[in-house]
């Protein structure tokens, strides 16, 4: 079986860190499973685990069946994109992670409303990724780098720029009927000096139950169940306390 993915995990002993045990996903051929192994592995290595120590991810759960229209990526791939897929190492970490195929096909079906009404700064998505009536992904322009990297690269940041840009995106999104529900510098890349606005996994219509993901702790509201504009007007100020308090810590 092949490495597919793996985590490290590490447990503190009289002070120190040490290596407690890795948390692998393998394939072999169509099929992915995890396992908890006491040993190190490579990505791209081959390893042999005994049945008894492997549980298997249904494919119905990683790469969901299409059933509606989808908007599909050209063929073939432009050289410089992005590929958003399940991440299998967070598998069984949380009650959000034992379907993420079900979450990448919400994320399609929002992205498919967007971008007949793009903006500068929301994400160009360029089409989704079906094989055998599948969906294996969703395709995107590839930025540079996200707003965390680009604050700590740089004291050149047009904070204010930035910050209209953020909100413009926002209350684009907003018209559209939708609420973000996890804006953090982590969910906005940069363009050059344009932010763009990324990641709607946690994305709801106005007015609806909160998904199983939802938000991102210490920048999104945690006393809310339903998606409002105030999840996303309140992150702006955040945001805007991280740049200013980074740009003063560069400068120092």
């Amino acid at each position: 079986m092949e490495v597919y993915d793996q985590a490290e995990a590490f447990s503190e002993k009289d002070g120190d860190l040490e290596f407690s045990h890795t948390k692998a996903i393998l394939r072999q051929g169509d099929q992915f499973f995890y396992c908890i192994s006491q040993r190190r592995l490579s990505f791209g290595s081959t390893v042999d685990f005994p049945p008894s120590d492997l549980h298997e991810i249904p494919q119905d759960i990683i790469w969901p069946k299409v059933d509606l229209k989808l908007t599909e990526a050209p063929r073939p791939l432009p050289l410089d994109c992005y590929i958003k897929q399940p991440r299998l190492i967070e598998y069984g970490d949380t009650e959000a992670s034992l379907n993420p195929g079900a979450q990448l096909l919400h994320e399609a079906t929002i992205w498919e409303i967007i971008n007949k009404s793009p903006h500068p700064n929301i994400a160009r998505f360029l089409g989704c990724i079906i094989k055998d009536g599948r969906l294996t992904g969703l395709c995107f322009v590839k930025y540079p780098m996200n707003l965390f990297e680009a604050a700590a690269s740089s004291n050149s940041l047009d904070i204010q720029r930035c910050l209209q840009g953020i909100e413009n995106g926002v209350r684009h999104l907003h018209g559209l009927g939708f609420i973000h529900n996890d804006l953090n510098p982590s969910n906005i890349m940069m363009d050059g000096d344009t932010p763009v606005i990324i990641d709607l996994d946690s994305c709801q219509q106005e007015g609806a139950k909160l998904g199983l993901k939802a938000g991102t702790i210490g920048w999104s509201a945690c006393d809310t169940e339903f998606a409002e504009r105030k999840n996303d007007i309140d992150a702006l100020p955040k945001i805007q306390n991280y740049l200013e308090t980074r740009k003063t810590h560069v400068n120092i």
